[in-house]
């Protein structure tokens, strides 16, 4: 045959080709969907083929496609659509003509090279399937249909069950639905038609940017009746469908033309054993073939196949019956004509009493509840489930996008839809699923894992199923399980561990094999650089080379003998450079490995002794199960099921079983809803105001002590110096003396009274010099004074002494240094001796301990008090961290201080609160009926004193190790203030550990408050947000202040005055809080 292809290019992008498709039409291919209005490929996706005989169908489709598929593309332009376009439509009608074809490759300018598959040729010899022969064997009795626990739950029989619709409402238009029919084959040459009779284009409602309209899908097919319905998911179905394509394992390759509405397709099953078409599946389009017959694989061959539909968006009409519709080139029989020897009738699954079954299992989450229903569907397939992980599964094998993709899972009971489709996402289209199923005559399976085991819940979902045809029965799934669920929960496992290994042992040949190409990768640079390196050696050997014949031409002409003995010399080194141009032997870490199997992995016998497999997503939620466990029971006769079933173990057993495991729940399972009562937070704001009072002393001491320890030092120091000038002084006047003695014996006496009648100043000897030291006035040159009472001169001497005394008594003595003290019987834990705190010496890390102390303390006491359940008796170990921060409103981070697990953390403060080694909960050991909060400090600093003799006898074990972060967050009070200048002058706000410094002092050294801070004076304000607390007494003065942020506009303050000025005010909630 010849055809003429002519290739229609509009120049605008406006324009379209109405000749174009209308012989698309004409050709039995729908036009392909336009692109974006607008948009280059436009043009691309108007180029169509024309012309030439109606009997190259297929040219004119796979030109259509192959424009479509180029505009589609986002790199490619409108030159490389009508390039693919030409070719595949040149390629198709080589095909028509019988030539061989397999693909053709277009250069598109920028989508790179676009390999096109062309359609399998069609012979146009005579046909070779021969008419079938009489056959008076035994015909089939049964009416060869659609049951409906064969078909989705979106499909509608109508007209005797040989027309096919499918629901459209609340996002079902996006799911595929599917028919089987009753009948197999298994021999013989048989067929059925199929008839597109509708085509719908519903709306939908989606977000995200989505398309407005589904798009129709038609396929047609066989099946395997332990194969899925949907055609083309698994290997045990092969199909034709409406893109052209056949699809056998889950391959498919381009056969035919796309369908068309109205046409009559014919799929003939050849399973005779002899024949040029033995064993082979044929495609028929109003009694014409459309492609040549396909092989069946070898996994369908000996299998009986059952005719399979698979369409969305469609109305499509079959045909089983004993007349075919379209005649075919040859007399084949209908499947309703089979033989029963060719036929395989699978019967419709009625339960007793002529009714279908409805069940509810009941099963305890996380223990067995999927494994259980996969295996009993498994063992069951006429079975329907009813679920929402159905709807997933089902909601995948449709192509629907998921925005998390579909490994992505809340819980097995509630996986969460996250679709962009407003009908999916909030489950109305479940609702109308649990509206259908109940008026089809088929076996369901209401898979509802947290409304089963309720018992309200169970009622509401048995009253949607109280047509008569339905049989109610509650499957109870609990306690020890059976050995073949041992079996197959052991199977699972194994190939869960065999996989992980398989990835790991993957992953690490990939990774060896990334380091040997490297290395290669290495090695072949060091091998160039080195041959750049001899190259560029040999270029210069050669340039001095040229440059010594040049010498020696010119040493010739000038009659000079040219340098013979350089020449040999230069040449040694070139000719060994020459040698090295042998390859490197191969390392033998470079040659590639032999391909390795991975290793086989076995069942622990921790493992095998595992009753359930642990899911990798939980089947319920935290929340739902925290929220309903409690309400779990086992069906009773009387809630309107028609029978019980017990399948592991008895009635009693299963309640008792429930029981226990409810109990153990309560300790394991966290209260999500859970809220700190009010006593709770008097008790912890009373804690707080204490903590910064102690911390807020410990400034204060560690500031007087600091002074005193200056004071004393200079004292110290200054009478160092007074000593030291002393002595110096002495030996000078010792010196001197010694000097005069000297002279004297040498001039005699009457030298000395010359030297004084003359007026000269005599030198005073050494009593005399003693004696001015000992305050005495030389009788020659001063006057006599007046000597001091003796009563007070012996007075001052007394008083020296006892002032020195008082001034060393004045600093208290370190208390570490005391190992006889007695902590525990500190009456005041605010002044031990002196004004000195019981915990003047704590770092960062003891009060950190001292909080973590009274945190879990009050934590595990609250929890007792705001629960009223006796069963739940404490807070177990794995929900600390939640409760913790439930209560307290921070979070806690074990590895701040310096461990890794909540045991390790509880152990630092094992002398407040432990762990029951038995149920795991957190305990105190300290009465909660407490006068104060003194206790804690007396703990922490025996714990102290305790971890400071353990280090000192060389235990490096007993040192802690917390990080810089609990400095800062067990700062919870600014520094003391600053003293003033001047009175009345603005208070400098500075920048201060936990807030910015309190204002000046008063005149009167007592301290006054100024507008920034959170107090006055020497008083410290709390971590606060914008809070004006009323004034109220305080010691001292008045809790005072307004804890503000430096930049807002400042309430006026009114300068008082108090003891040690104001304690400073502001709550928690605003940053740090500004000043003390």
């Amino acid at each position: 045959q010849v055809v003429d292809c002519i290739f229609v290019l509009p120049l605008s992008p406006s324009c379209t080709s109405a000749n174009s498709r209308n012989t698309m039409a004409e050709a039995g291919a729908p036009p392909p969907p336009p692109p974006p209005m607008g948009s280059e490929t436009e043009v691309a996706a108007s180029a169509a083929v024309v012309g030439g005989e109606a009997a190259a169908p297929a040219a004119a489709a796979v030109a259509t496609e192959a424009a479509a598929a180029a505009a589609a593309s986002p790199e490619a332009s409108a030159q490389d659509a009508a390039a693919v376009a030409a070719a595949a439509a040149a390629t198709a009608a080589a095909a028509a003509a019988g030539e061989e074809a397999a693909s053709v490759t277009v250069q598109a300018a920028g989508a790179g090279d676009v390999t096109m598959a062309a359609p399998a040729p069609i012979e146009t010899k005579e046909e070779e399937e021969a008419d079938a022969a009489e056959d008076s064997r035994p015909k089939i009795k049964e009416t060869v249909q659609f049951l409906q626990q064969d078909m989705t739950l979106n499909v509608l029989p109508t007209v005797n069950g040989n027309v096919l619709m499918s629901l459209s409402d609340a996002g079902l238009q996006h799911f595929l639905a599917c028919a089987r029919s009753n009948v197999g084959v298994k021999g013989g040459r048989y067929m059925f038609e199929v008839k597109m009779l509708e085509i719908l284009n519903p709306a939908q409602n989606v977000r995200d940017g989505q398309a407005g309209r589904t798009r129709g899908v038609l396929k047609i097919g066989l099946a395997t009746e332990q194969g899925c319905f949907f055609l083309g998911e698994t290997e045990e179905s092969l199909c034709f469908d409406s893109d052209g394509q056949f699809t056998c394992n889950k391959v498919s390759t381009v056969a035919f033309s796309r369908f068309a509405r109205e046409q009559v397709y014919a799929v003939v099953l050849n399973l005779e054993q002899e024949g040029p078409n033995a064993n082979t599946v044929s495609l028929f389009r109003d009694g014409i073939r459309a492609c040549k017959p396909m092989p069946l694989p070898e996994n369908l061959k000996g299998k009986a196949l059952f005719p399979v539909v698979t369409f969305r968006s469609l109305t499509v009409q079959v045909n089983f019956g004993a007349m075919p519709m379209a005649n075919l080139p040859f007399k084949c029989r209908m499947i309703q004509d089979a033989a029963q020897a060719d036929a395989v009738v699978v019967p419709n699954r009625i339960q007793k009493a002529g009714k279908y079954e409805v069940l509810f299992p009941i099963s305890l989450p996380d223990e067995g509840t999927f494994d259980w229903l996969d295996i009993f569907l498994e063992k069951n397939p006429g079975y329907t489930e009813l679920s929402e992980r159905m709807l997933i599964s089902w909601a995948q094998k449709s192509g629907l996008y998921r925005q998390k993709g579909y490994d992505w899972k809340s819980s097995n009971d509630k996986p969460g839809m996250q679709f962009g489709v407003p009908a999916i996402d909030d489950l109305s289209i479940f609702e109308v699923l649990k509206c259908i199923a109940p008026t089809m005559e088929r076996n369901l399976v209401v898979m509802e894992v947290k409304s089963n085991l309720i018992k309200e819940e169970r009622q509401a979902l048995l009253k949607k199923f109280q047509h008569p045809h339905f049989n109610k029965v509650a499957v109870v799934v609990m306690g020890s399980p059976s050995e073949d669920f041992k079996a197959k929960t052991q199977e699972l496992m194994l190939q869960e561990k065999q996989e992980k290994s398989d990835a790991d042992f993957k992953k690490q040949q990939a990774e060896e094999q990334q380091k040997r190409l490297a290395m290669k990768r290495q090695r072949e640079m060091e091998q160039q650089q080195r041959r750049q390196e001899r190259a560029a050696k040999r270029l210069k050997r050669q340039q001095d080379e040229a440059a010594k014949k040049a010498a020696e031409a010119a040493a010739a002409a000038l009659g000079q003998a040219p340098p013979e003995a350089e020449t040999k010399e230069e040449e040694k080194p070139a000719m060994d450079e020459d040698k090295d141009t042998d390859p490197e032997p191969e390392d033998e870490t470079m040659k590639e490995p032999e391909p390795a199997e991975p290793p086989k992995v076995e069942l622990s016998a921790e493992e095998k002794s595992t009753p359930f497999r642990k899911p990798a997503i939980p089947d319920l939620t935290n929340w739902d199960l925290s929220s309903s466990f409690t309400n779990f029971t086992v069906p009773a006769a009387d809630e309107g099921f028609d029978e019980v079933k017990y399948v592991w173990s008895s009635e009693a057993q299963c309640s008792s079983y429930l029981k226990d495991w409810v109990s153990q729940k309560k300790i394991t399972t966290r209260i999500e809803d859970l809220h700190p009562g009010e006593s709770f937070q008097q008790n912890y704001n009373a804690w707080q105001a204490q903590l910064m009072k102690w911390r807020l002393k410990q400034y204060e001491w560690k500031d007087v002590y600091r002074q005193k320890s200056l004071l004393k030092a200079a004292k110290d120091e200054a009478k160092k110096r007074m000593a030291q000038a002393k002595k110096e002084a002495e030996a000078a006047a010792a010196a001197t003396a010694q000097a005069l003695s000297a002279a004297s014996a040498g001039l005699g006496v009457d030298a000395a009274a010359t030297e004084a009648k003359e007026g000269e100043e005599p030198k005073p000897d050494a009593t005399m010099e003693a004696k001015q030291e000992e305050g005495s006035a030389p009788a020659a040159t001063e006057e006599p004074k007046a000597e001091e009472p003796k009563a007070e001169t012996e007075e001052k001497k007394q008083e020296e002494p006892e002032a020195e005394a008082e001034e060393e008594d004045d600093l208290p003595p370190n208390l570490d240094d005391d190992d006889s003290f007695d902590v525990f019987g500190v009456e005041d834990v605010m002044d031990v001796g002196k004004g000195q705190p019981l915990f003047a010496n704590w770092t960062y890390e003891d009060w950190a301990l001292l909080c973590l102390r009274y945190e879990f303390h009050k934590l595990a006491h609250a929890y007792k008090q705001d629960v009223t359940d006796p069963g739940r008796v404490g807070i177990h170990i794995d929900h600390i961290l939640f409760y913790y921060n439930k209560y307290f409103k921070k979070s806690l981070i074990q590895k701040q201080y310096g461990v890794e697990t909540f045991e390790e953390l509880i152990a630092l403060v094992s002398d407040s609160v432990q762990i029951n080694p038995k149920t795991k909960v957190l305990e105190s050991r300290l009465s909660d009926e407490l006068d104060n909060f003194d206790l804690f400090v007396k703990l922490t600093e025996e714990c102290r004193r305790e971890r400071l003799l353990r280090i000192d006898l060389g235990d490096n074990a007993a040192a802690l190790h917390f990080t810089q972060a609990l400095a800062v967050a067990t700062s919870t009070a600014g520094r003391v203030g600053m003293k003033g200048a001047r009175p009345g002058m603005p208070p400098l706000a500075q920048p201060g550990k936990g807030g910015f410094f309190g204002a000046q002092k008063g005149p009167q050294k007592v301290g006054y408050g100024g507008p920034y801070g959170g107090g006055f004076g020497k008083g410290g304000g709390k971590v606060g947000n914008i809070v004006q607390p009323p004034p109220a007494p305080g010691k001292g003065g008045a809790v005072g202040g307004f804890n503000m942020p430096p930049n807002a506009p400042q309430p006026p303050q009114p300068p008082q005055y108090g003891k040690g000025g104001f304690v400073g005010g502001g709550y928690k909630g605003y940053g740090k809080g500004y000043g003390k």
